[in-house]
């Protein structure tokens, strides 16, 4: 199946960013027609050879005129004026210049690739958060459930305790022993749901710098190269699904350390592993949090040309341009996020 197919069957927000790759200078509908044709020849290997862009320019120009004749059989009047109309533009536009054609069309195809890349990634990657997050959430309510009546027995015990000729030698023994119990599963329970949580932090960490290190530095490349004459960006919106997938993440884990620490707040002793690795599970997720942040913020859009949104701005003395700056993480997370933060900083957390 050829790339030009492959893209079709994609999501219409994949679609979009497939819109905003082809204008004028070269039409969606060449794209269309000359599929097969377009990806079997060697656009980088023409955008640095002279000679083999003008080969190519000359064949692409033919393949055109044997599209037209296809259209002239099947009498199709308006597709032979768009496919006139799109090879006349294409001449004036490239004929001095064949090997501008070459690169613009390399870079095409290499987006289109990476369009393909990224709607496969998204099918694909599934953080192991989301399916432990359902896991440790059924853990400290199993956990909350267990110590509600590790409370509820222990105080009943201490009441019976006071009362002379309540119970006997044997009984009490039983319910110390019962009682010991329970505490050794409480405590085994704490240590279960904190080395869970201590386990999630890595992999987030993992695909965290992955972002940062590889999907972000390859957007802003893509970005640079677009700056010079290369297809424009369109890979912003993926990004911003993954970095606030991690942000979301580490939200969670935030939400269930304060769901420990409450339950922390009702029974505790000197062996509570939540006193003794609160603080830590704490720095490590808050200070992933702010490498998030403080990654997260890009130039969406370069600065260009006024009349000439495609183009690279030249930059002159006295010339007015402007740019837009953008934040990875969606904002209706970061409102939500600082809604949260304001509630767990007013209730004392």
């Amino acid at each position: 199946m050829s790339q030009w197919c492959k893209l079709q069957q994609l999501d219409s927000k994949f679609l979009e960013h497939v819109h905003q790759l082809y204008d004028d200078n070269f039409p969606m509908e060449i794209r269309q027609y000359l599929a097969q044709w377009l990806e079997n020849q060697d656009w980088d290997h023409a955008a640095e050879d002279f000679s083999m862009a003008t080969l190519l320019f000359q064949n692409l120009l033919s393949q055109l005129d044997d599209q037209y004749s296809r259209f002239t059989q099947e009498n199709n009047f308006l597709l032979q004026h768009n496919i006139r109309r799109s090879k006349r533009n294409l001449h004036n536009t490239f004929v001095e210049e064949p090997m501008y054609m070459a690169v613009m069309i390399s870079k095409c195809l290499q987006e289109e690739r990476n369009i393909l890349k990224i709607a496969e990634s998204t099918n694909q990657v599934s953080y192991p958060l989301c399916a432990w997050k359902t896991e440790i959430e059924q853990m400290i309510k199993n956990l909350e459930d267990v110590q509600d009546e590790y409370d509820f027995k222990f105080k009943t015990f201490q009441v019976r305790e006071c009362e002379p000729n309540n119970m006997t030698q044997d009984d009490y023994k039983k319910e110390k022993v019962q009682l010991h119990t329970m505490y050794l599963q409480l405590h085994g329970k704490r240590q279960d749901v904190l080395h869970l949580i201590s386990s999630s932090l890595p992999v987030i960490e993992n695909t965290q710098n992955a972002l940062i290190t590889e999907e972000l530095v390859e957007w802003k490349h893509r970005q640079q190269m677009a700056c010079i004459g290369g297809p424009p960006n369109a890979c912003l919106d993926q990004l911003q699904n993954w970095f606030t997938s991690v942000a979301e993440s580490l939200q969670q884990i935030l939400q269930q350390l304060k769901k420990l620490e409450e339950l922390e707040q009702k029974f505790t002793d000197e062996a509570d592993p939540i006193t003794q690795q609160k603080k830590g599970l704490y720095e490590r997720t808050w200070n992933l949090f702010k490498q998030l942040i403080q990654s997260s913020f890009v130039v969406e859009r370069q600065p260009c040309m006024p009349t000439h949104p495609q183009r690279p701005l030249v930059l002159k003395t006295g010339v007015q341009f402007t740019v837009k700056l953008s934040e990875v993480l969606k904002f209706w997370f970061l409102d939500s996020f600082h809604d949260w933060l304001h509630t767990s900083s007013r209730d004392g957390s």
